[in-house]
């Protein structure tokens, strides 16, 4: 590794936390001011519509003039996001907490960008093991996210979780600081490649369907199992453990995600990764205690992971000579459309439809991935040996 990758990976690190304190306290905060279960999700489901909006002009933004404004902007974002949280909790406000979400979503859209910046910060052949590095940084996160937030959840203020979300002023702070010293990679891009159409008809709509499923699905689940929790009156430090093990099956797995390509190639992770979060609903189907959760959110992280990394680095390979700014932008625009109305109907249909509904939903949608997968024989990015 070398230290603007180091750095980009702390900066990973320090953003993820607070991402994954908003998993675990958003649904609850949302039910809490909002005063309905079917409301409850729409904090989330407004970051993901956020992103969707922003996440193509950013890319074609830093296709053109770099990464460190971006980057820069978006944890500015994340700061002003804390701000108006803490506001809207003070002043029992859903409004506000919904403007909060748009700031926070804006800056997920700009993070989104690390796992790709991370490729460029190292030579060609080191890309694989850079995003799985960056990625890995997720699992720090996932321990300290979740956590904080349950301790922080009375601290100091009257109304629960101010402390919690204000949080996001320093993580921001340092996080910027820390942005400052990077040093990126000259911009390669030219006029004409910016120009360039995208042929979205070859095989790269596969690595994006591929990710949409996966984040789609992954996030259905994850943003109903707080509420779900909380109605069969599981305290919120149970709701924190499972988030947490599930966040830990989201990142971990990218410490050796370079190993598992080589050995079944990235078909076969690709699979796998079908055959995990199938086995992740199941799970869910007969859940009826902390532990089968934990396993059943658990599995779902490992499934993502598989797939979501997986993706990327078939989207980077088909990319190559073709214009990546736009190719990403389009990649992210369908991801996160996917995962909007994932996260804004997962209240809804649990409220309507019930847990194990909710479940069975997604499975008609990893049938068609697999019938995807199993018809494309030819995946086979560049991909190296862990150092």
């Amino acid at each position: 590794m070398n230290r603007n990758l180091i750095l980009l990976i702390s900066i990973q690190t320090l953003f993820l936390v607070g991402n994954m304190m908003f998993v675990a306290l958003a649904p609850v905060l949302g039910k809490e001011l909002a005063g309905s279960m079917s409301l409850a999700t729409l904090p989330i489901a407004v970051s993901m519509l956020t992103m969707l909006m922003f996440s193509f002009p950013l890319s074609i933004y830093m296709g053109k003039f770099g990464r460190g404004p971006v980057f820069t902007v978006g944890l500015m974002a994340n700061l002003i996001a804390g701000l108006i949280f803490f506001s809207a909790v003070q002043l029992q406000l859903f409004s506000l907490f919904i403007l909060g979400s748009i700031f926070f979503g804006f800056s997920i859209a700009c993070a989104n960008f690390y796992r790709f910046s991370a490729m460029e910060l190292v030579d060609k052949n080191k890309q694989p093991l850079a995003i799985s590095a960056v990625m890995a940084a997720g699992v720090i996160a996932a321990f300290i996210g979740p956590n904080l937030s349950s301790l922080t959840k009375d601290w100091g203020f009257e109304q629960a979780f101010s402390a919690s979300v204000l949080a996001y002023v320093p993580i921001s702070m340092i996080a910027l600081i820390l942005l400052f010293c990077i040093k990126w990679p000259q911009l390669k891009s030219s006029t004409h490649n910016l120009d360039s159409p995208v042929n979205i008809k070859d095989q790269i709509w596969k690595p994006i369907f591929t990710a949409a499923v996966a984040y789609g699905v992954m996030i259905l689940i994850m943003s109903a199992t707080p509420l779900h929790m909380s109605h069969h009156h599981y305290d919120y430090s149970d709701t924190a453990w499972v988030i947490q093990w599930h966040l830990v099956g989201m990142f971990a797995p990218s410490f050796f995600i370079s190993s598992l390509v080589k050995y079944l190639g990235l078909r076969g992770l690709l699979l796998l990764g079908v055959y995990v979060l199938t086995s992740s609903l199941l799970v869910n189907l007969i859940a009826q205690s902390k532990l089968m959760l934990t396993i059943g959110l658990l599995l779902l992280g490992i499934g993502w992971n598989f797939l979501f990394i997986g993706a990327s680095q078939w989207l980077m390979k088909l990319s190559e000579n073709r214009n990546s700014s736009k190719v990403q932008g389009i990649n992210e625009v369908m991801v996160f459309g996917l995962a909007s109305i994932a996260t804004l109907s997962s209240g809804w249909l649990l409220q309507e439809f019930g847990w194990i509904t909710l479940n069975l939903a997604s499975l008609p949608l990893l049938g068609l991935l697999l019938i995807v997968l199993l018809q494309n024989k030819q995946v086979r990015p560049t991909v190296t040996s862990p150092a």
